[in-house]
C-alpha cells in the first residue's frame, strides 16, 4: 500500500485483547468528545484535558482528522469478521480482500459517512437525544372533555395475511383489500362508528411470500391514540400443480413407469400463463434426475424505488427463473408368476446385451 498501515487499536488506545463491549466504551468516550455537533463551551465540565488543549490521545491532530480516524477504526473493530481479519492479515488483507475458508472475502471500503456509525451507537444523532427531542419535538398530545390532556401513543399495527395463487404471482394483480375499522363521526370526536375502508394493494410479477406491505396510520381511529399500521404479508396459496422452490423456480412431478424410465418419452406441461411446453426425455431416468428448462420459472421481482418503477412499469421482464421436473416411478401393485418369469427373462437377456456393449466400448478404448 502507499501509505503506512494505520493501527485502529491504537487510534481507539486500547489493547488488542479487548473485548467488544470495551471497544465500544472506548469509542463512546471519544466520539463524545470529538463529535461535530457538540457544544465546545461545555468541554471544560465534561473533557478535564480540554484544559491543557488535549481533547484526546491524538491530539495535536486536527478534530476532523481524529474523528475520521476513530470512526473508521470502531467500523472496522465493532464487526466481527472484519475485525478477525484485520488481527490476522493486517489493513492490507482488509482493504486487498482475503480468501476465506467458506469463500472469498471481498475488499473492505469504509463507507466515509461517519454520522451513520455515531447513531449506529448511541441509536442517535445525541447521546442526550431524548432530552433535546422532547423539546424540539414534542410528542402529539390529545385535548378532551372526557380524557383531558395527555400524550397520544400508536396503537399496535394489525397484521394479515394474504394468500395469493401462482398464477397470480406469475402475471402481477391489483388486490382491494376491504378493511372495517372505527372511525371518528362527528366534530366533537365523541362518537365512532365502524366503517368500510379500501386498501390498493398491488402485486409486483414475481412477489416472494413473506413481502410485507405496510399501510401507515390506516388503522382504527381514536381521539386518544395515533392510529396503528395495517400490514398484509404475502403467502402462497398451494397449487395443485406447481410448487415454488428457491423463490423464483417451480417445480412439476410428472409419473412414469419403467419402460418409460428405459426408452424415453415425450409430455406436454401447461404453464401458469396458459401455453404448453413440449418435454422430450431421451435419457435414461434414474432416481434423483431432473429436468431442468430454464426460464420457465416465476419472474424474479425487482424492488424498485418510486421513480424507476415509473420508468420500468411497461418494460418486459426478462429475469425467470426455472422449470424443474422431478419424477416418480410407478410400480406395479402386482405381478402374476407369468409377469415375473417375463420380468425376469427380460433382465437375464438386458444384463447380457449391456455386458456385449460394455465389452466392444473397452476394445475400442484399447485401440485408439
Amino acid at each position: 500500500m502507499n501509505r503506512p498501515e494505520l493501527d485502529y487499536y491504537a487510534v481507539l488506545d486500547i489493547p488488542r485483547n479487548v473485548t467488544k463491549e470495551q471497544i465500544t466504551l472506548a469509542y463512546r468516550r471519544m466520539a463524545v468528545r470529538l463529535c461535530p455537533h457538540r457544544d465546545k463551551k461545555y468541554e471544560l465540565d465534561f473533557v478535564p484535558m480540554a484544559q491543557e488543549g488535549r481533547l484526546t490521545h491524538l491530539s495535536p491532530m486536527a478534530e476532523t482528522k481524529q474523528w475520521a480516524y476513530i470512526n473508521m477504526a470502531y467500523d472496522v473493530l465493532g464487526n466481527e469478521l472484519y475485525r478477525a481479519i484485520y488481527d490476522r492479515y493486517g489493513e492490507a488483507g482488509l482493504f486487498e480482500g482475503v480468501m476465506l475458508p467458506n469463500g472469498y472475502f471481498p475488499p473492505y471500503q469504509y463507507h466515509g459517512d461517519h454520522m451513520e456509525v455515531y447513531e449506529r451507537v448511541f441509536s442517535s444523532y445525541s447521546p442526550y437525544a431524548n432530552v433535546i427531542d422532547a423539546i424540539t419535538n414534542p410528542p402529539s398530545l390529545y385535548a378532551t372533555r372526557e380524557h383531558g390532556v395527555g400524550v397520544r401513543h400508536k396503537d399496535a399495527n394489525t397484521e394479515r395475511i394474504i394468500h395469493l395463487s401462482l398464477e397470480e404471482v406469475r402475471t402481477g394483480c391489483v388486490k382491494l383489500m376491504h378493511v372495517w375499522r372505527q372511525e371518528i363521526v362527528d366534530a366533537r370526536e365523541s362518537r365512532l362508528e365502524k366503517r368500510k375502508h379500501t386498501l390498493k394493494l398491488i402485486i409486483q410479477p414475481g412477489t416472494t411470500a413473506g413481502t410485507r406491505y405496510c399501510f401507515k396510520e390506516e388503522g382504527d381511529r381514536y381521539p386518544t391514540t395515533i392510529p396503528g399500521d395495517i400490514i398484509f404479508i404475502a403467502a402462497d396459496r398451494p397449487h395443485p400443480t406447481f410448487e415454488r422452490r428457491n423463490m423464483h423456480d417451480l417445480v412439476y412431478r410428472y409419473d412414469i413407469n419403467l419402460a418409460q424410465a428405459y426408452t424415453g418419452f415425450i409430455f406436454y406441461v401447461n404453464t401458469l400463463d396458459k401455453r404448453q411446453l413440449k418435454i422430450v426425455i431421451s435419457d435414461v431416468v434414474t432416481p434423483g434426475y431432473q429436468k431442468i428448462v430454464p426460464l420457465e420459472g416465476l419472474p424474479k421481482c425487482r424492488n424498485l424505488d418510486a421513480v424507476n418503477a415509473i420508468k420500468q412499469a411497461n418494460k418486459r421482464i426478462e429475469e425467470f427463473g426455472d422449470l424443474i421436473i422431478e419424477f416418480n416411478y410407478i410400480f406395479p401393485r402386482y405381478l402374476t408368476p407369468q409377469m415375473k418369469k417375463l420380468t425376469r427373462e427380460f433382465y437375464q437377456e438386458f444384463r447380457k446385451l449391456e455386458m456385449e456393449l460394455e465389452e466392444e466400448e473397452r476394445m475400442q478404448m484399447q485401440g485408439t
